[in-house]
């Protein structure tokens, strides 16, 4: 698989046919529990990587909640749009937790090994099959993209998560790691009261890239609506009116999800930057 195709993968068959939200059943979080695993399996297999299988690879996971007061309205969107959202990989809806979840490689995430950092290459792969420490993201390097946010601690070009975030899952030689949750409803800056202005002091996506939006740091323009450069283009996604205040319903397909299925974003997450879950 392609590193950059995307597409969406459903919780059952059933659900491929719209009903009002009012009307349709809510699956259980067990049927969802059995199939994050089986999603999480095929995202895995599906990947294409430079080294071989036996080498350690690295997979986040980001979870978004939608608001209660949303649900309906974004489901109502979801399952009318199912075939168009399909296209987007690396997403996962937990309807029994009404939240979104986004998977990426862990790009260029630092490690211990041997009492020293190494540094995973940009598909979360490392080139040995075994670590010599406890597989915890430490962070990344600073580069001309990645700049840091203010919740993480930067220091010596490190930008270090405010908490090391260790594995949850191994499949294999895949370590799978939870990220934590974003609100999409401060996703332009996770701290401090919301700001739509780039120059906000702690703005997540922004800040994160030096002063421009990842939608221009990194060359991804879904369209549908008129660019903005000075906020997070994290609601574009298909079906969008093209309102951010409705980025919960239309995150999916954004600009923004793109950059963070893509593992850009992930240090600027809630956890990874002040510790939260």
């Amino acid at each position: 698989m392609h590193f950059y195709l995307r597409y969406i993968t459903f919780l059952g068959a059933s659900l491929l046919t719209w009903t009002p939200t009012s009307a349709r059943s809510r699956i259980s979080e067990g049927v969802v529990k059995r199939e994050l695993v089986s999603y999480e399996e095929r995202y895995i297999n599906s990947r294409s990587y430079k080294h071989p299988n036996e080498t350690v690879k690295l997979v986040g996971c980001k979870k978004m909640k939608i608001p209660s007061s949303e649900t309906e309205d974004f489901e109502d969107h979801y399952y009318t749009n199912y075939h168009e959202l399909k296209k987007f990989e690396s997403h996962f809806y937990d309807q029994a937790n009404r939240e979104i979840r986004i998977y990426f490689p862990v790009e260029n995430a630092l490690v211990e090994h041997g009492g020293k950092m190494i540094e995973a290459n940009e598909l979360g792969e490392f080139e040995m099959d075994t670590v010599d420490g406890d597989y915890a993201v430490l962070g990344r390097y600073q580069t001309d993209h990645i700049r840091g946010v203010d919740g993480n601690i930067i220091k010596d070009g490190v930008i270090f998560l405010a908490n090391k975030v260790h594995p949850h899952r191994r499949l294999g030689n895949v370590y799978v790691y939870d990220f934590g949750y974003k609100d999409l409803h401060d996703h332009d800056h996770d701290l401090g009261k919301r700001c739509e202005s780039i120059w906000c002091k702690s703005q997540g996506c922004v800040k994160n890239h030096d002063g421009e939006n990842c939608s221009n740091k990194f060359g991804i323009k879904e369209g549908r609506c008129p660019f903005r450069s000075d906020t997070c283009m994290d609601y574009n996604g298909p079906g969008t009116d093209c309102n951010k205040a409705n980025r919960a319903k239309y995150f999916l397909g954004s600009d923004c999800s793109i950059a963070v299925a893509m593992g850009h974003c992930y240090n600027e997450m809630l956890a990874a930057a002040t510790g939260g879950d």
